[in-house]
């Protein structure tokens, strides 16, 4: 009988942690990490405190990061330690821990400034939104986009120099209600219609990254909005295996 896979996850308290933290709980051999204390068991650790972050990882085949500061309008104050400090000790920990792969929750906020309206994040501009493919240059729309292209280079490094397996998916809108209807008549429904990501599909996405044999890949993470979407999926559908469940057209 083959051993289940020993997966962690940072920031399993978060929207999409607890649905992974779920959906999981059957498939993986689970250690969860959060900053805070929760009613689960977990590690609690400062991710930005490099000797909290030590030993944490031992054991571990697999690690999703997800801990992170996510919002476009948050601070450099914020970003700084959370997203780039963070990142580096967690990485290199797991480098050291010996864990196999890493599966990173980047942000459709790296490619953001292509299609954004007025200069405001958040907001779709219909006349300029194209199919962007994942080999486009990077165009971010704030310094949370650019901590998490932080990230993708950091992964792409340590591919390279210590033979760890990464996966980044460059994650869309995923509503913690897991509806895209109720939107109709705001301001962002075009943009947040593009980049929906249903829960069910997200967690497919994760599975996938999980599990697929791959040096250094990075994917879009939407569900299939066609009548909306902006990003190509077709090569993140045929790299990572991925066949969307759900969509935001009407």
């Amino acid at each position: 009988m083959t051993a289940r896979k020993k997966v962690g996850i940072t920031g399993s308290d978060g929207n999409i942690g607890s649905a992974l933290r779920i959906a999981f709980a059957d498939a993986y051999d689970l250690r969860l990490y959060t900053l805070n204390t929760v009613d689960y068991e977990s590690t609690q650790a400062d991710l930005s405190d490099a000797k909290q972050v030590k030993g944490v990882f031992d054991g571990l085949d697999c690690l999703v990061h997800l801990a992170a500061q996510i919002s476009a309008t948050d601070p450099w104050e914020e970003i700084l330690p959370n997203n780039i400090v963070a990142t580096q000790n967690v990485f290199a920990e797991a480098v050291r821990a010996g864990v196999r792969k890493i599966v990173f929750a980047s942000t459709n906020h790296t490619q953001h400034g292509y299609y954004m309206k007025d200069g405001r994040p958040g907001v779709t501009d219909p006349s300029i939104a194209g199919r962007y493919k994942i080999d486009d240059p990077p165009f971010p729309d704030s310094l949370y986009g650019v901590s998490k292209l932080f990230g993708e280079n950091l992964g792409r490094y340590y591919s390279k120099v210590a033979g760890i397996q990464f996966v980044a998916l460059k994650i869309g809108w995923t509503p913690r209600e897991d509806d895209p209807g109720r939107l109709d008549g705001t301001e962002q429904e075009l943009h947040l219609r593009a980049l929906y990501l249903s829960k069910r599909d997200c967690i497919q996405f994760f599975k996938r990254a999980i599990e697929v044999d791959t040096d250094y890949l990075v994917a879009y993470a939407t569900s299939d909005n066609q009548q909306y979407g902006i990003f190509d999926l077709e090569e993140t559908k045929a790299k990572l295996g991925y066949h969307p469940q759900d969509t935001s057209d009407r």
